[in-house]
């Protein structure tokens, strides 16, 4: 009965640790479902809030439609084609602009835009789970996260693994030779101070705050600070200070969208001018890759886009 209350109160240790998030653990989605497929298509519109067309003159919303196709064949590399229209529809016909990145990750390293690199590193990380987009982009401001690996208490760990392998083989058999229960009462104590320890480290950006009537985990990573709810860990908003500008995306109203994956149905974006922008998401589709390859798709949409480049969206490729 002591073993089973001991082994009951280790789980318990570890389950304690899942109400402090960890940094990768943030930045990993946690609260979204596993991707089905290696291909995801994101239906949006997105609408400016302050745009002119002369001094003077009532501002008029501009809108326009994109696509985003993520293909996830690759574990390592995440390609992106993206589609501008200028209808709803989404016809060949109404295509604005076309855009291939065969390495997503690689283009938000090389990004010199700090609104265009926060926010396809968040994207990457709403959509597919992966927080090395995220990590890139903290990287280029002097940031490197701290990984779960790194946190861990190894001993602890140790002393866990040692009691399951002694329960599977000793089933019924008493306390003898439990590594919970030494003989030695100097060994004694040292295994109760190791198991009150916590199992990991907590990281030392990550805080429980209060804003206004919500609370909210927040990480400081120096000049870039991210807010994640409470229970579901869901990305709420990211702030990037720089020397004469602020940077600010807003993720709100998350929801299913087909039945296991969720995003936020708005994303707000503040740009290093003070450009607003709203993101609506209308639509994810996860289907097998079985079409044709997004180079060859491409090629042909791009036959279908205008021959100037026309981005009315500073976040945007």
């Amino acid at each position: 009965m002591k073993l089973l209350t001991m082994f009951i109160l280790l789980t318990l240790s570890f389950r304690s640790f899942a109400a402090v998030p960890t940094e990768e653990g943030l930045l990993k989605n946690l609260n979204n479902g596993n991707i089905p497929t290696k291909m995801l298509t994101i239906k949006a519109m997105v609408q400016s809030t302050s745009v002119t067309t002369s001094p003077g003159e009532v501002e008029v919303p501009k809108s326009d439609y994109y696509k985003f196709v993520l293909n996830l064949d690759n574990p390592n590399t995440v390609s992106l084609f993206q589609i501008a229209y200028s209808n709803a529809q989404m016809l060949s016909s109404q295509i604005k602009d076309v855009t291939f990145i065969p390495d997503l990750l690689g283009a938000i390293r090389k990004e010199k835009s700090p609104e265009r690199g926060m926010f396809y590193a968040v994207f990457m990380m709403l959509t597919t789970n992966r927080s090395i987009g995220m990590e890139a982009f903290l990287e280029k401001g002097g940031v490197q996260i701290v990984k779960n690996k790194n946190l861990l208490n190894d001993e602890k760990i140790k002393l866990f693994r040692a009691y399951r392998a002694y329960l599977a083989s000793n089933k019924g058999k008493g306390e003898a030779n439990s590594p919970l229960n030494p003989a030695d009462p100097q060994n004694k104590a040292k295994i109760i101070e190791l198991f009150r320890a916590n199992t990991f480290e907590r990281s030392k950006n990550i805080e429980l705050v209060k804003v206004e009537n919500e609370f909210f985990w927040k990480a400081d990573w120096k000049s870039t600070q991210a807010y994640f709810s409470n229970e579901e860990r869901r990305l709420r908003k990211v702030e990037l200070k720089l020397a004469d500008a602020e940077i600010k995306l807003e993720a709100s109203d998350y929801m299913l969208f087909n039945n296991t994956n969720e995003l936020p149905k708005f994303i707000r974006i503040k740009d290093s001018s003070g450009q607003s922008y709203k993101m609506q998401i209308m639509s994810l589709d996860s289907k097998n890759n079985n079409e044709k390859k997004l180079t060859e798709r491409y090629e042909e949409e791009k036959k279908q886009a205008p021959q100037k480049n026309v981005n009315y969206f500073s976040f945007l490729f």
